[in-house]
């Protein structure tokens, strides 16, 4: 494949950094083999191009002015080169790419390097002018690579398409300078007269308004109160300079402060330091943060781009919210006073750098994503994708959780797909899964995305059910008839059927089900008994298993939580998952609680599935207990709460999905049952400890308690590697019908 890059040419920092890197190790990696061919157009002579020779890129120079006159030359070079691609590098660039796309016939990516309603902030004619130009050019570009997760996700938020917006983490070689400085000399040419002891606080960064330095200054006057050795050197420049030289003399720390100008030598300035900061108010992934790391400073930064899946505060680095002066002042002091905490977090921070985001990573996933877009292009435009409809976008971690899996499923599929989900939050669907979204009760939308798509998957959950309404089993009724008649192939996904209460009900339901869909995969056998009262024949009817036992535990975020909540990873605990219903009595999961702490040591761990509605009976029990225990406040993903059961010695819950979730994490369950669907999965899991909430005594829970601490874990884990087997035919299914 052949890429063409297109650059303004005048870029200084980060963006500099990452598009030299990035073209030089794919010229070198991919290059040779013919595999990525790429050649990159600079719209200006200058440093920017000589630098990118020097690195060994095919640079070619168009220095006009005006998008006019580029447009031409820059289409006879590109018609010259004949590329695959266009990828685009800021404002100018961008715009040219989608002046030319149409008479190149290729897809245009524009690299998003910072956040472009925020680019020419101390400029407000350039943003005005430039600013909203590149705006309106981005609406035109087919796809984005984001340089941080945080940068995919404003994206998203402003509305541009999920699937089209990839994540390209800036990546370095992070092998350290050979020789480490003599700082003395060093920080001389500088003008700074260093003497051992002190402690050396580094900023590389343009002096604009979006680097919000006065910050970083003011933090540093009161860190300095605190410990006398520290020193500040700012290198860079630009139109804030002179006020804050100014700024540093009124805070009375001009003799403490250094402004060293443009840093070329960014390996010794960064290896003469103890502490890099990043004070930002907005980034994506700054190379000025990890070139610090690479040379061994310890890292404070503000809550930008991506660098909380950078650093975790307080583990290997601080995080500080933007413009906070007091909390970055006392992270600077604990830093600069502590030699040991820096060694500690700098030792940290750089082993979990240098596996993630390095250069040869940032390379290979660019290159993907190339490989990615040129199969979509390729794709025949015809109807294609599929739609997915169920209880999503409520704050149920439980529906949460099997729309999480039902989309890794179709992605496992076809990865190019189209997906589009039916949900209450659109929005907040977006965003979490990188799909289309539609509001579920968007008629005319819902039909369009059924006109567009081959596949309608209704599920999975129990939503053929009048338990709680009649009415949401008329709205899914009408998405299976109406999807029959787009001309659809339809799948009820790893459902649960019933209770259907109503006579007229259960006529409506089956004669739509034997209508309208080509397959239903159930999650337990009760519901393949419902589907034979009700007299439904006709679609092909499949046992399998709740597509959520698909996930699994997340141990990084297990380790953030269970610090988080004051959890020991050695700590026996016992989960309890309640929810507000007719009959619950907290009394009874009290006394149970007490009984589990008093017989087995188990401290309880009160846990809601669905927040906020599962939070007062949580909390209901929580006031009733004497004995230690903690109630979870926070809505953590599935496979985090997964994650937090694997570290329970037996989960008590009233939920199905909590039951499914404590199954995937291999837990001894018990359950409490206030729906049928309860009962169903425990007989399919082959568990006794079931029982109905009518029916829930304390001495009945305490002999739970009992059986949990009986149960091996080896038993729970073979039945759900058993069901996991089961839930393969949804997937299985699905695939069979998109051929």
């Amino acid at each position: 494949m052949r890429i063409l890059h297109i650059i303004g040419g005048g870029d200084v920092g980060g963006a500099k950094t990452e598009v030299i890197s990035l073209l030089s190790r794919i010229t070198r990696t991919y290059g040779t083999t013919g595999e990525a061919v790429v050649r990159l157009i600079s719209l200006r002579e200058g440093d920017f191009a000589d630098t990118a020779r020097e690195a060994g890129i095919d640079t070619v120079v168009i220095p006009t002015r005006g998008a006019a006159l580029e447009r031409g030359r820059v289409l006879r070079a590109a018609r010259d080169f004949r590329p695959d691609l266009l990828h685009c590098h800021g404002a100018r660039a961008n715009l040219i790419g989608v002046l030319l796309k149409n008479r190149l016939g290729v897809p245009v990516i524009s690299t998003m390097h910072s956040d472009y309603r925020l680019d020419y902030l101390g400029s407000p004619l350039r943003h005005l002018s430039f600013g909203s130009i590149n705006s309106l050019a981005l609406r035109r570009v087919d796809y984005f690579t984001c340089v941080s997760d945080r940068m995919a996700r404003t994206m998203i938020t402003r509305g541009f398409n999920p699937e089209r917006c990839f994540v390209v983490y800036n990546g370095i070689d992070y092998t350290p300078a050979a020789d480490r400085p003599d700082r003395a000399a060093y920080w001389q040419t500088y003008g700074y007269h260093w003497k051992p002891g002190d402690v050396v606080c580094v900023l590389a960064a343009r002096l604009t308004a979006v680097k919000d330095v006065p910050t970083l200054l003011y933090a540093a006057a009161k860190a300095m109160e605190r410990v006398p050795a520290l020193h500040l050197v700012i290198g860079g420049d630009g139109e804030d300079r002179n006020a804050l030289e100014a700024l540093a003399r009124e805070l009375n720390i001009a003799a403490r402060v250094t402004f060293a100008g443009w840093v070329k030598d960014t390996r010794t300035f960064f290896a003469a330091a103890d502490i890099n900061v990043l004070c930002s108010i907005s980034e994506t992934f700054p190379y000025s943060v990890t070139e610090g790391i690479r040379e061994g400073c310890a890292t404070i930064v503000t809550d930008v781009g991506g660098m909380p899946e950078l650093i975790r505060s307080g583990y290997d680095g601080f995080i500080v919210q933007p413009r906070d002066r007091d909390t970055l002042a006392d992270r600077l002091a604990a830093l600069a006073g502590d030699e040991t905490l820096r060694c500690t977090f700098s030792e940290r921070l750089y082993r979990r750098a240098s596996e993630r985001f390095s250069l040869d990573r940032m390379a290979a996933d660019q290159v993907d994503i190339y490989r990615t877009v040129l199969r979509r292009c390729s794709r025949p435009y015809t109807r294609d994708g599929v739609v997915i409809c169920g209880a999503y976008g409520k704050g149920n971690a439980g529906d949460d959780a099997i729309l999480e899996a039902i989309v890794r499923e179709m992605r496992s599929i076809d990865p190019d797909m189209p997906v589009r989900v039916l949900s209450r939050s659109p929005g907040e669907t977006r965003l979490k899964y990188r799909v289309s979204s539609t509001f579920t009760f968007n008629l005319p939308g819902v039909v369009r995305a059924f006109s567009k798509a081959r596949l309608y998957i209704n599920g999975g959950g129990s939503l053929i059910q009048d338990i709680t309404s009649s009415r949401s089993l008329w709205f899914y009724l009408w998405t299976l008839s109406q999807a029959r008649r787009q001309e659809m192939r339809v799948m009820m996904y790893g459902c649960g059927i019933g209770p259907l209460l109503r006579e007229a009900n259960k006529k409506r339901a089956a004669r739509v089900l034997n209508r309208s869909v080509d397959v239903i995969t159930l999650r337990e056998d009760d519901s393949a008994r419902e589907l034979a009262r009700m007299g439904v024949t006709c679609p092909k009817i499949i046992a399998a298993a709740d597509p959520a036992l698909t996930i699994l535990p997340n141990e990084e975020g297990l380790v953030h939580a269970m610090e988080e909540q004051g959890l020991s990873m050695t700590g026996k605990y016992l989960a309890v998952c309640v929810r507000p219903w007719k009959g619950f009595h907290a009394d009874v999961f009290a006394d149970a609680a007490r009984y589990a702490y008093e017989r087995y040591g188990w401290e309880t761990v009160l846990l809601p599935v669905e927040l906020p509605r599962d939070l007062e009976a949580c909390e209901a029990v929580a006031r009733l207990l004497t004995v230690p225990h903690r109630t979870i406040r926070e809505r953590y993903p599935a496979d985090v709460t997964i994650g937090l059961l694997t570290k329970m010695r037996g989960a008590m819950a009233m939920r199905l999905h909590a039951l499914i979730f404590a199954a995937s994490a291999g837990v001894p369950l018990a359950g409490i049952a206030y729906d049928p669907k309860v009962i169903g999965f425990m007989r399919y899991m082959r568990q006794e400890n079931v029982c109905a909430l009518s029916e829930a005594t304390a001495e009945r829970l305490c002999g739970f308690i009992d059986a949990m601490a009986a149960t091996e874990q080896a038993a729970v884990a073979a039945n759900t590697e058993r069901l996991r087997e089961l839930e393969r035919r949804n997937r299985n299914a699905a695939a069979e019908l998109l051929r």
